[in-house]
């Protein structure tokens, strides 16, 4: 029975328990909870067998299953989760965790759903409570004043901060507890409250006290109470003040001490007594101090002041207050005012500033005295010395300072007697208060003035010459006058500087001035001003005489001189003037002809005029004809001044126009067969310049052939002369006015025998016989052209100094059969007819009887040597055989033919050139320069300096010196910093287009920075400019996309990156007006008037094709779709490779697609991207004649045969694939749509880039 019932009771409780697993239930169930702000708090939430999922929610937000609430960092799930602990702990309480909070279950098979809610609030303690009404406080009581007269008093109490709100009870003393009113207010989720209170006031309540006492749930114990505690205090009015101390009816004495007192009785509390003054109607505080008689229940305040002029008519109030006046805004006062006597504190004689007066002999003068202010008003006397004078009229009164009276007194003196009586006399003005006797004087002396007696000039006579530049003395005496008074002078308007000394003891005053005359000082007033003060001005003056040369002269319309014309008298009046001289000036016109001869033939229309200083002659020329050209014209001017004759003159040259006229030259010239033969004929005409042109005897114009006939202007040279070339030659001169035709007669001789110079000597012929012999000689003499001896060094140069206006000789050694001519000449031009040059040639004797050479010494004198004549001259040797030239260079210093030193010196930092010491920092190199020819006359050398390690010391000038035995020269180079670049120079157009100009340049000094170049550019209609930056070592440039025959304005600068150089002038181009054709083409529309039923037509046409365009798209969208899905379907995993089946449908349509071709490849066959990318087609432009030849390969998209690609995205590469065909490919390179390369067949491949 036992095990029975043990069994029974074990399949029970086995049922049991397995019955109660699958039930679920809340052994702690969620509850409400308030708390404070900050702490922290846990919601309980225990459940027994939880079978189901378990989360929390809040204001219905469910929070997760996460016992971690991620996305609220201070909430969370606590508690042993095997034990059924689902409870929800929130950190530090916020106001937003405020709200309902809800665990919930989920249910599972027979375990129904579980929730259970708790409402959590959150709690904050009020901190402070306040009585807000008029309060003090008293031993930390506040104090609450009521008026005894007061129908009802409210008293409010406020507490702030509180969650939820907080209740105010109103409790006495005895404990009594007062109904109140209370309003509730709410900000920042926090409560105040405000609660009132009514009393009508009483003597009862006096001294009571009342609190204010706050209710909340978190003041729970004792230690947490809130209130406020107050008491009652009744008030009423003091009696008006009463002043003792002062009557008005009497005056205060100035300085005397004055003591009052102010009593009030009564009133609860006892007053305050305070005296004020009053001042522009307002009260200031003098003392508040108060005594308190309790007993009597009065308050007292006494002061006591030193009475001033200032608290004359002063107000002064006792004012006494207390709470219950204080509450109505109200003040008791009494007021007295005060009365009192004090004399002037100044009396003041008017316009007395510096106790000295100064009067004006025959003037009276007034004086007025004025008091300041005095109570009573003041007793005035004047006096003389301490003589009493009486006033002139009665005093006047006006209101004055603190109350008083201002007096003013009026005196007149020099009416009875005359001013000089009072001279250096004192006259005082005295006032006196009658009440105080207080008295105050004011003083002034008297100073009499009177005039000067006289004023004179000393140092200039009206018989004195003035010159311009002379030194001009004047002193000037004022005599007289107290005080003395002063002098000034005036050149004209103009105020001079002078030395001045004033004589005291001898009552004048001098003034001594000195200047130098100046031609602009002719005819003004010296003039010397003396004055007095008071007294009008004396003044003696000197009219100027100044006498001067004219500093200008010119001859007027003298830019006619410069383009006469024979036998025209239109332009030949003219005019010589002068500017301004003194005295007048004798103007003489002469001409000096070009052989120095001076010449008076000048035709005057009018004699000298002098008018307003300026002298004029008008004059005529001679006859107008070519014996006046290069003549000087001199206009002069002579002054004579003081015995001494000063002439200033100005010259001009006449040119006058005239045709070419040619100089003596030998009309009949004989020349030997196969000979060469040169003549210059030089020609003179006015204007320059003037063209030659010759003419054969046959009648042809010569011209050069660069072989047999050289012509260059006045210059003929024939070559290899023949018999055909006999006959008279023409040579014809022309300038802009005319031309003139000489000629000249060319004779060929012919020989039978052909000599040399070796031929030429004493020929002997000897005969003999029987009887004896005899002989006979003859001199065989071989002409030659001229010939200039070049063998010795250093006859091509040639020195002198033209500092010392030295003698220059230039020698030319010449060998010539016949006698040569000698023409010099210098620069290539002729030197003119002038006595400072000499030509002189020299027959040198043979030492023999017979030589076969003539030698000749040909020298040039240029006398009175002038820097202007350095230079090259030419030495031009010719006889009829020939011509020959050389040159001779005449300088200062002679050119070193070889350095043997060079010195280089820097002169930055001192005025002395200083030699660079030896230092490695610098390295000087010499290096000559090879010539190009085998043979040169001079050795030109290259010196280099290198300076390392640059600073900016090193910056400044540095001289290069070279010399050798024959002389020095010497030059400098700056060496500076960064600077300014130079601009560029020498722009020149190099070639130009319809929309492009190639411009080049020289660039300048680069300022030490490697420089970069801008452009800038407009048209010619436009102000604006466009801007164009060359690339880096770049001295051309093509301007491009430029208008199409338009002008342009175009400028250049160049930057260094540190610094710009100013613009280059503005250069004009023009682009051109032609558009050039292209040389290919597909075709050309002939025609530019389309119709609009033409336009419809196409727009049609147009529509059509993009709606096919549009179907095909689609169509070939619907194809790759469909295969994408049969791919995808077919496709395969666990492959290491993935293949791409990605389709771009704007890719290139390959060449081949609408082809058949005999082997096809899928489109959709790929293999990894970068080979697809590699190997996309690329469409050809081709011609419909060219898609039969298509090349069917497929391996590669190619360019097909004869296909011009027209786009600049392909790059040709040569292409050699394994199987090439006979196809091969056809290319060529175009430029702006011209072709500039050949053909060219190869294989190419493409890449589209």
């Amino acid at each position: 029975m036992p095990l029975n019932l043990f069994i029974k009771l074990f399949i029970f409780f086995t049922i049991l328990c397995l019955s109660n697993s699958q039930y679920q239930y809340f052994q702690v169930q969620p509850h409400d909870i308030s708390a404070l702000i900050g702490s922290n708090i846990t919601i309980p939430c225990v459940i027994t067998s939880p079978h189901g999922d378990v989360q929390w929610t809040k204001d219905g937000l469910a929070l997760g299953y996460d016992r971690q609430l991620a996305a609220f960092p201070s909430w969370s799930i606590i508690g042993d989760e095997n034990r059924g602990e689902f409870n929800f702990f929130i950190e530090s309480l916020k106001f937003e965790d405020e709200g309902i909070y809800a665990c919930e279950v989920s249910p599972y098979n027979n375990a129904p759903a579980l929730k259970q809610v708790a409402n959590i609030k959150t709690l904050v303690r009020p901190e402070h409570v306040k009585i807000i009404n008029n309060q003090s406080l008293s031993n930390e009581t506040t104090i609450i004043r009521m008026r005894f007269d007061e129908k009802t008093h409210r008293i409010n109490c406020r507490v702030d901060g509180a969650r939820p709100a907080a209740h105010i009870k109103w409790i006495n003393e005895t404990g009594h507890e007062f109904s109140a009113i209370s309003r509730t207010f709410i900000k920042d989720n926090l409560f105040s409250t405000m609660s009132t209170l009514t009393l009508i006031p009483s003597l009862l309540l006096h001294k009571k006290r009342f609190m204010c006492d706050v209710r909340h749930e978190t003041l729970i114990n004792h230690t947490n109470i809130l209130r406020s505690v107050f008491e009652i205090e009744i008030t009423s009015p003091p009696d008006i003040p009463i002043i003792h101390g002062y009557s008005s009816t009497f005056r205060l004495i100035n300085d005397s001490s004055l003591t009052l007192s102010c009593q009030s009785y009564g009133g609860h509390p006892l007053g305050k007594l305070s005296w004020y003054r009053l001042d522009n109607e307002s009260f200031h505080l003098i003392d508040n101090s108060s005594i308190i008689f309790h007993e009597e229940n009065i308050i007292e305040n006494n002061i006591t002041i030193i009475i001033k002029p200032s608290d004359n008519n002063a107000i002064l109030s006792c004012h006494v207050t207390n709470d219950y006046l204080d509450s109505l805004g109200q003040t008791l006062q009494t007021n007295i005012t005060l009365q009192v006597a004090f004399g002037p504190t100044f009396v003041h004689i008017l316009d007395n500033n510096i106790n000295v007066t100064t009067l004006i002999e025959g003037t009276p003068q007034r004086f007025r005295c004025r008091t300041s202010s005095s109570n009573p008003r003041s007793i005035i006397v004047w006096k003389v010395d301490n003589q009493i004078l009486p006033a002139d009229i009665d005093p006047l009164e006006e209101q004055g300072e603190f109350y008083g009276k201002i007096i003013q007194s009026t005196k007149t003196i020099g009416l009875d007697k005359p001013l000089i009586y009072y001279h250096e006399k004192l006259l005082s003005c005295e006032a006196t208060n009658p009440d105080t006797g207080h008295t105050v004087t004011d003083s002034i002396k008297l100073n009499i003035i009177y005039d000067a007696i006289s004023i004179d000039m000393y140092g200039l006579t009206k018989d004195k010459i003035i010159k311009a530049g002379d030194t001009i003395t004047a002193e000037c005496i004022l005599t007289g006058g107290n005080p003395l008074g002063k002098v000034v002078w005036y050149k004209g308007d103009e105020l001079l500087h002078s030395e001045y000394l004033i004589e005291t003891n001898e009552k004048y005053v001098s003034s001594r001035v000195e200047f130098i005359a100046s031609p602009l000082d002719n005819n003004l007033l010296l003039t010397c001003k003396g004055q007095v003060e008071k007294f009008p001005e004396h003044i003696v003056s000197f009219q100027l005489n100044v006498t001067f040369p004219p500093e200008e002269i010119i001859i007027i319309g003298n830019e006619f001189f410069s383009n006469l014309s024979m036998n025209n008298d239109t332009y030949n009046e003219f005019e010589c003037r002068t500017s301004i001289s003194n005295p007048q000036t004798q103007l003489t016109i002469i001409r000096q002809s070009n052989d120095g001869q001076k010449h008076f033939d000048i035709r005057y229309k009018t004699s000298d005029t002098y008018i307003n200083g300026i002298n004029s002659i008008k004059f005529m020329l001679p006859q107008i004809d070519l014996s006046l050209h290069e003549n000087l014209l001199t206009c002069q001017a002579i002054s004579n001044i003081d015995t001494s004759l000063l002439t200033k003159q100005v010259t001009y040259v006449l040119y006058v126009n005239h045709k070419p006229y040619f100089q003596n030259f030998n009309r009949s010239i004989e020349v030997k067969e196969n000979q060469s033969f040169n003549i210059t004929l030089e020609a003179k005409a006015y204007p320059m310049p003037i063209s030659y042109t010759w003419f054969h005897p046959t009648g042809r114009q010569l011209m050069n052939d660069q072989l047999n006939i050289f012509v260059n202007q006045g210059q003929l040279s024939l070559i290899n002369i023949h018999r055909n070339d006999l006959g008279i030659y023409r040579c014809i001169a022309t300038n802009s006015i005319g031309y003139t035709e000489v000629n000249f007669t060319l004779n060929v001789l012919s020989s039978l025998k052909k000599f040399n110079r070796e031929d030429a000597g004493q020929y002997a012929c000897e005969i003999d016989n029987q009887f004896g012999n005899s002989h006979a000689t003859l001199p065989l003499i071989v002409q030659y052209a001229p010939e200039i001896d070049r063998s010795v060094p250093g006859r091509d140069k040639a020195a002198t100094d033209s500092d010392r206006l030295l003698t220059a000789e230039i020698h030319c050694y010449v060998s010539a059969i016949p006698k040569p001519t000698v023409i010099w000449m210098k620069d290539n031009k002729l030197l003119p007819s002038s006595s400072r040059y000499q030509s002189i040639l020299n027959e040198q004797i043979p030492s023999s009887s017979f030589s076969s050479n003539l030698l000749f010494e040909a020298i040039l004198y240029v006398y009175n040597v002038t820097k202007s004549d350095y230079g090259i001259y030419q030495c031009k040797v010719e006889n009829k055989l020939g011509i020959d030239m050389t040159q001779i260079i005449l300088t200062g210093l002679t050119i070193p033919d070889s350095p043997s030193q060079i010195h280089i010196t820097n002169t930055s930092h001192s005025s002395d050139n200083q030699l660079l010491s030896s230092s490695s920092r610098y390295q000087s190199i010499l290096n000559e320069q090879i010539p190009s020819s085998s043979f040169s006359s001079n050795l030109l050398f290259e010196a280099i300096l290198y300076v390392y390690n640059v600073t900016k010391s090193d910056y400044g000038i540095y001289q290069c010196k070279v010399e050798n035995k024959l002389g020095i020269d010497m030059t400098q180079i700056i060496l500076t910093g960064l600077t300014i670049p130079d601009s560029p120079s020498q722009i020149h157009i190099t070639n130009t287009s319809h929309s492009s100009v190639l411009i080049s340049w020289t660039p300048g000094f680069d300022g030490g920075f490697q420089q970069t170049f801008q452009i800038r550019y407009r048209l010619s209609t436009d102000n604006y400019y466009v801007y164009e930056n060359v690339p880096i070592h770049m001295e051309s440039y093509d301007l491009k996309n430029l208008k199409l025959g338009s002008q342009y304005y175009i400028s250049i600068r160049s930057n260094n990156s540190y610094h710009l150089s100013k613009w280059t002038d503005e250069i004009i181009i023009s682009t051109s007006n032609y558009l050039p054709s292209l040389k290919f083409h597909l075709s050309e529309i002939s025609s530019t008037n389309i119709s609009f039923t033409l336009l419809i037509l196409i727009a049609v046409i147009g529509l059509i094709i993009l709606l096919i365009n549009i179907i095909l798209i689609c169509f070939f969208i619907i194809k790759r779709r469909q295969f994408n899905m049969t791919s995808e379907n077919s496709s395969t995993t666990g492959t290491n490779e993935t293949e791409t089946n990605t389709i771009d449908i704007f890719q290139p349509i390959p060449s081949n697609f609408f082809l058949t071709t005999t082997t096809t490849t899928a489109t959709n066959t790929y293999k990894k991207y970068e080979d697809d990318d590699i190997k996309r087609p690329f469409v050809s432009s081709c011609s419909s004649t060219n898609l039969n030849n298509l090349d069917t390969r497929s391996s590669y998209a190619s360019l097909k045969n004869n296909c011009i690609s027209p786009y600049d995205n392909v790059l040709l590469h040569q292409y050699y694939p394994a199987d090439i065909d006979n196809s091969l490919v056809t290319y060529r390179s175009f430029k702006d749509g011209i072709s500039y390369t050949t053909d060219i067949n190869d294989c190419i491949r493409t890449e589209l880039v």
